[in-house]
């Protein structure tokens, strides 16, 4: 089973829910909300669950979770996070009990749509414990990857440009276990991303 997680909990820095009356989900593109464009960009994976990681305030104000339950066919795992947390790894930890540790994770940026055959990308990166899909930038907003000669990655930085390998909001585990123990790791050092 492949666990995707969505984070939609996190404040967004290039959208207002105040100026653009709904949260990022919701904004239109090309008659669609993002939503719905993010659903659809997945709907071939196979095997797939999908866990949802909401704020409170646009459940309630919003109805997000009944929009996603509608899109998803209510098989979707919704967690609602009251408070704000510390970042997106600390967002999907909230999730961790909803997922066999055993199982693959794939944490995703909802706001990213790929023009690739997910499943082929999915069984590449399945070969190894671990990996992310990036592009080329040196754009101080996304995060980064120092990658060795073979194109593994060494290091991980947030909003810093070490490297032209910028991540696409996608992050693959073979196991969730990984990324519980590397979480945890992150936490313990006291690195905040």
């Amino acid at each position: 089973m492949l666990n995707i997680v969505a984070p939609i909990a996190g404040k967004s820095y290039f959208f207002d829910n105040e100026k653009d009356g709904f949260p990022k989900p919701f904004i239109e593109i090309c008659g669609k909300t993002m939503l719905e464009h993010f659903v659809k960009n997945y709907e071939n994976v196979k095997n797939k669950r999908f866990i949802f990681i909401l704020k409170e305030e646009d459940v309630k104000r919003y109805h997000l979770d009944d929009a996603i339950n509608v899109l998803t066919n209510n098989q979707s795992k919704i967690i609602i996070l009251k408070n704000e947390t510390q970042g997106m790894v600390c967002s999907v930890l909230m999730a961790i009990d909803e997922i066999n540790l055993n199982d693959s994770l794939l944490i995703v940026n909802m706001d990213q749509i790929f023009e690739y055959d997910l499943n082929e990308v999915i069984s590449e990166l399945s070969l190894n414990d671990a990996g992310v899909l990036s592009f080329e930038s040196v754009h101080p907003r996304w995060a980064y990857v120092k990658c060795d000669k073979n194109n593994f990655v060494l290091e991980a930085f947030e909003k810093k440009p070490v490297s032209k390998n910028a991540i696409a909001g996608f992050y693959y585990f073979n196991k969730a276990d990984f990324f519980v123990k590397s979480a945890f790791d992150m936490i313990k050092k006291d690195v905040n991303y």
